[in-house]
């Protein structure tokens, strides 16, 4: 088992798709399927099976899939101090986040930093479902994207909001609507993501106060995967806006309870206890600056 393998398996992961993982990672498709298989045959279990023209996760894999995204944010890590401490630049930044949060919330905060500090290298540790706040505690990280804590180990600003929307086919008839009620939900096939995903997180308590269970004939820590079932008919998907492209063409409906959209502020955190490297206060400032 090598580094190489483990990218290549997160990769299919997060696009649901040898063609997909390939293309993004600019590797022949073969390469990866043999590579992703050695990991297999390494690791005793099968990380993928077929469904249709995609493939997800099995039990096992996505039981592996976040620890080996953790080994390859260390090893990441590690990696680049070696090569900035190589060149005599020694300013790393590293920020651990749920990957649906890069487009909306980190890209815009990162380029204007970049700009700024351009001897700084950011690091993005990018996971399936959001980062554990003990890793900023630990010091395994500088900075991590999540909900809104009560911690006075932390300190941090929101950077906006995520929003609940529903995901459905064009032929559906909730596809132009503006709103969807949770109370809508009830008997209706329902594609969504794990326990700990965004999405389920929010609708949760309002499941609870409702009394209302969902039909859930799929859950993905892959959320393209999700949006391409939801998308082909196979049931309504409930995900967060945050991994949407803004655009006219994927308005979807909010999924609402009875005070509003169910919608929650996606906030950067960093220690209040432990000191933080020149860089990571640079960014710091950089945060608390920015609009």
């Amino acid at each position: 088992m090598d580094l190489q393998q483990l990218r290549y398996f997160v990769a299919v992961a997060q696009f649901g798709s040898f063609t997909r993982a390939a293309s993004e990672l600019d590797v022949a498709q073969p390469s990866l399927w043999r590579q992703t298989k050695a990991l297999e045959e390494n690791l005793g279990v099968a990380l993928f099976e077929r469904f249709g023209r995609r493939v997800r996760l099995t039990s096992s894999g996505s039981l592996l899939l976040p620890q080996a995204e953790q080994l390859l944010s260390r090893a990441e890590k590690f990696l680049v101090m070696g090569r900035e401490l190589s060149v005599g630049r020694a300013g790393l930044v590293t920020i651990a986040c749920a990957y649906p949060h890069i487009p909306k919330f980190l890209m815009p905060l990162i380029g204007g930093f970049r700009r700024e500090h351009p001897q700084v290298h950011v690091a993005l540790h990018e996971l399936s479902e959001l980062p554990r706040t003990e890793a900023l505690v630990l010091g395994e990280v500088d900075f991590l994207t999540s909900l809104v804590q009560a911690d006075p180990n932390l300190v941090g600003k929101q950077l906006g909001e995520a929003r609940i929307i529903v995901v459905t086919s064009d032929d559906h008839p909730w596809r132009h609507r503006k709103k969807i009620l949770v109370s809508d939900l009830a008997n209706v096939p329902v594609v969504t993501g794990g326990p700990l995903s965004l999405s389920r997180r929010l609708l949760e308590p309002t499941l609870r106060e409702l009394g209302l269970g969902l039909d859930i004939v799929h859950e993905s820590v892959n959320i393209s995967t999700t949006v391409s079932m939801a998308r082909a008919g196979l049931g309504v998907g409930i995900v967060g806006d945050d991994i949407i492209q803004s655009n006219a063409d994927s308005t979807w409906p909010v999924l609402c309870d009875e005070r509003g959209p169910i919608m929650t502020p996606i906030w950067m955190y960093w220690s209040a206890r432990r000191a933080l490297a020149p860089p990571a206060e640079l960014f710091v400032r950089h945060i608390r600056n920015a609009r």
